[in-house]
């Protein structure tokens, strides 16, 4: 157990020294490492600008659907039709109440397809 932590040691102590006496980046290096940062920012607005449309579509789909069924879409209240009642029935009473039967039971263990490795 000893040697183990004295070769950890080493290993740290080497390392170290070798991640000191690493020169600091050339000019040329700096430059395509922020050359690197700006495309990937680039990438990484364009991609946003690309959830942000297919978002919108989503919207304009949902609202366009709303409105032909006649329901008010967007407003932030129920369907025509429906109330808030009728909503919270099909909610679980409590957070720990899972809906409708999903997820293990303490009643029922678990098949042993779930633990084909044998226990150790």
């Amino acid at each position: 157990m000893r040697f183990a932590h004295y070769a950890f040691a080493v290993i740290a102590l080497a390392g170290g020294l070798a991640a000191a006496k690493m020169p600091p980046p050339t000019p040329e290096e700096q430059a395509a490492a922020a050359a690197k940062k700006a495309q990937q920012e680039q990438q990484l607005n364009e991609e946003k600008a690309a959830l942000e449309r297919a978002q919108d579509r989503v919207v304009q789909h949902y609202r366009k659907e709303m409105k032909a069924r006649g329901s008010s879409a967007g407003a932030g209240t129920p369907a025509s039709g429906s109330t808030a009642q009728s909503d919270t029935n099909q909610m679980p009473k409590t957070t720990k109440e899972l809906p409708g039967g999903v997820g293990p039971k303490p009643s029922s263990p678990q098949s042993a397809e779930a633990h084909s490795a044998p226990a150790k």
